[in-house]
């Protein structure tokens, strides 16, 4: 009888530079760089698709009428800071800022949006959010698939403080999308 080879991450937990990580091979996995080290994101479940894939096909039908920016999913972000790379799994781009489009996106998006994961749900709310929040990322959309809630974080940065405004609600509006608003129910919707 024939035994699979069991395929391992092959750079999980390793310590790389952002030019370093910019010459890995590909593996299979998909990795988050915090500190510089890297941190295999697992495979996520079938909800978290599912309300990945329904937040970017809402984001894509508004952006087709309008034109007015790019909503990619699970694309790597080179943020100015110089630190880590980051992939959330939504990133919108204002039709003014696709000069930061090379391939990956080096500089900051627009929009990010993240589904929790019980395995990313500690990163996404708390380093990963302060790095968007220090880098100037004006909205962060996150998806609780737990909660089956959503809320939308408007970054707040000024001279004297940066912090994030939290608005969570069962229909949430852009606030640099006019018009875009994501209704609870279409994300979430009731089971029949």
């Amino acid at each position: 009888m024939a035994t699979a080879t069991q395929i391992k991450p092959r750079y999980e937990g390793v310590k790389v530079t952002r030019e370093e990580y910019l010459d890995l091979e590909e593996d299979g996995f998909i990795y988050d760089m915090i500190d510089g080290v890297l941190i295999m994101s697992p495979s996520p479940f079938f909800e978290h698709n599912d309300t990945l894939a329904e937040i970017l096909f809402l984001f894509k039908v508004y952006l087709k009428k309008t034109g007015s920016a790019k909503a990619v999913p699970e694309t790597d972000i080179y943020l100015p800071d110089g630190a880590d790379v980051l992939r959330p799994d939504i990133s919108v781009i204002l039709k003014e800022n696709y000069g930061i489009i090379k391939g990956h996106i080096h500089g900051v998006p627009d929009i990010v949006v993240e589904v929790l994961s019980k395995s990313t749900k500690e990163r996404d709310l708390g380093v990963k959010a302060n790095r968007y929040l220090e880098n100037g990322v004006k909205e962060y959309w996150i998806a609780d698939t737990d909660k089956k809630s959503i809320s939308l974080w408007l970054n707040e940065n000024n001279e004297n403080k940066k912090n994030w405004k939290k608005i969570e609600s069962n229909q949430i509006e852009s606030v640099i999308l006019p018009g875009f608003i994501l209704y609870k129910e279409e994300v979430f919707p009731k089971e029949s």
